[in-house]
């Protein structure tokens, strides 16, 4: 079999490039396509928002793709609980992982192999997918060309030119003195919300009266946090532990796909933020700039602090999430607004260590011959697309002026 990209199955998915008349899960459970869901150039599964019937049940949530069925545990999927809400996985072919492999919650995890259902030939969907309009990086084709230095040393200045974007939109979005305790508690809890629940977590983060609950036990806060959430019933609280809290609309939560309750595993460990030793306890601007200057790995356990009612710990791969989209960006603002060379340097410090975090962008390059190492060449990647392959920008990208140099770059 010709060698095929991970990225190509996803675009041959979102494009339904199949016969979808006989789907069938490995275990034989019929499956309809309700919505083929939308590709996802974030970190996490390849598909958000799809919708499947299998077995005459629908479910809402995400889809990973991969070639085969061992990539599931060779990419971490089944340790990480980002991954609970897919609720199919679909690979180009069958291996001997298929048919067996498990979400992080232990649950069994429903598969696909696309190959007999393609409408077109593997060499077919390949040319589509090289040739068509809309596949990143349009110079793909020719990257056996690029020097590998100029390629990784122009996405680590893309990826801290990502970064200082961020904190500035921050401080544009929030005012130019915000608050940035409170500022870094609401970004910290959109991270923990996915993005199904993002909206929904930072809502929730502009109600708390933080000098309030800062003074409660792990376990009162975990109930103040479920009782403004609306995701336990009112009935099931005292008065004396919702005392200024004012409980959000329940539709405010998306709750499909598995498990249904992640939001509220995610608000235990909100609640473990805020407890006695968490980072959100007391000034926690100062904190994790300690905890990262102290190393990596420091900042990285502070935020998989346990949770009060002993559900699963944060994954390694989803607190470098929070450390890279919430924490660094206001960290980075704090260190700029202060004109402090030595925070400024923690922040890019840490930015270069932290592992990068594969998704379905990152693996394209890593196809390709470039595979980010650390979260700020990962960023780099993200920001290359962004804002050069997809703005068709070659004649400003460091790499498309090494590949073209005839071409007029005026």
């Amino acid at each position: 079999m010709a060698r095929v990209p991970e990225a190509a199955i996803q675009d041959a998915w979102v494009r339904g490039l199949f016969d979808a008349r006989a789907l069938r899960t490995t275990d034989g459970q019929r499956v309809e396509v309700v919505h083929l869901g939308t590709l996802n150039g974030d970190s996490g599964p390849d598909v958000r928002d799809a919708r499947v019937v299998i077995g005459g049940m629908l479910w809402a949530g995400d889809v990973e793709i991969h070639t085969t069925s061992a990539a599931w545990e060779a990419h971490g999927h089944d340790r990480d609980p980002a991954y609970d809400r897919v609720v199919l996985h679909v690979v180009l072919a069958a291996d001997r992982r298929t048919g067996t492999l498990r979400r992080a919650d232990g649950s069994a995890l429903p598969e696909l192999v696309l190959l007999p259902h393609l409408d077109r030939s593997l060499r077919a969907l390949l040319r589509a997918f090289h040739v068509e309009p809309g596949t990143a990086p349009r110079c793909g084709a020719r990257w056996d060309e690029v020097d590998p230095a100029l390629a990784r040393s122009w996405v680590r200045h893309l990826g801290t030119e990502r970064l200082r974007r961020r904190a500035r939109d921050l401080g544009r979005e929030y005012g130019r003195q915000p608050d940035l305790d409170r500022l870094l508690v609401r970004r910290m809890f959109r991270a923990l919300g996915y993005e199904a629940n993002a909206d929904a977590f930072e809502t929730l983060a502009t109600r708390l009266p933080l000098a309030d609950l800062r003074q409660r036990s792990a376990t009162g806060l975990h109930a103040a946090l479920l009782f403004a959430s609306a995701l336990q019933p009112a009935e099931l609280f005292t008065e004396t532990a919702v005392a200024d809290l004012t409980p959000m609309r329940p539709e405010a939560w998306r709750r499909g796909g598995r498990p249904a309750n992640a939001p509220r595993r995610r608000i235990a460990q909100a609640a473990a933020w805020l407890a006695p030793g968490g980072p959100l306890r007391h000034d926690p601007v100062e904190t994790l700039t300690e905890a990262l200057a102290d190393g990596v790995e420091t900042a990285t356990d502070l935020l998989r602090a346990e949770t009060p009612d002993g559900s699963s710990r944060l994954g390694d791969a989803r607190a470098v999430r929070v450390l890279v989209d919430a924490v660094l960006p206001v960290l980075l603002l704090d260190a700029e607004q202060r004109e402090d060379p030595a925070r400024e340097a923690v922040v890019l410090d840490a930015y270069d260590r932290l592992p990068a975090s594969p998704d379905r962008i990152t693996r394209r390059f890593a196809e390709l011959g470039l595979r980010p190492r650390t979260a700020a060449e990962a960023q780099g990647v993200h920001q290359l697309v962004r804002a050069y392959c997809e703005e068709g920008r070659c004649a400003r990208c460091a790499i498309g002026r090494a590949l073209y140099p005839a071409l007029d770059w005026v």
